[in-house]
């Protein structure tokens, strides 16, 4: 081999790592893009947990003032079913008795004493 072909393969060589080189530092570069990109990632997935866990605790505590709520209601509805049958049983009772005072009267002559 001559003189100036073992320079070309040398600077040929030397040109490929230099390639290669370049290529591992661009690769390293992505590398720690990626590895930041996860790290933010990770800490906003930390603090989604940690809303979630909060809300969590919120709607426990909400859930008996839920459950007495719809208690009351029930109650609240069966209350007025109730009120519902009484005016209905008042309706009736005034009802008979004015139908007895009625009779009374058309059958005595005189309003009842």
């Amino acid at each position: 081999m001559t003189q100036a072909s073992v320079e070309r393969t040398l600077g040929q060589i030397l040109g490929e790592l230099k390639g290669i080189d370049d290529r591992l530092k661009r690769a390293d570069d992505s590398r720690a893009v990626v590895h930041r990109r996860l790290d933010e990632v990770s800490e906003r997935l930390s603090h989604v947990e940690g809303e979630v866990e909060a809300t969590k605790k919120t709607v426990n505590d909400m859930k008996p003032v839920t459950d007495d709520m719809a208690q009351l209601r029930t109650q609240a509805a069966g209350a007025g079913t109730l009120g519902r049958w009484l005016i209905r049983i008042g309706i009736g009772v005034v009802t008979i008795a004015s139908w007895i005072v009625a009779g009374y009267t058309w059958l005595t002559g005189r309003p009842p004493p």
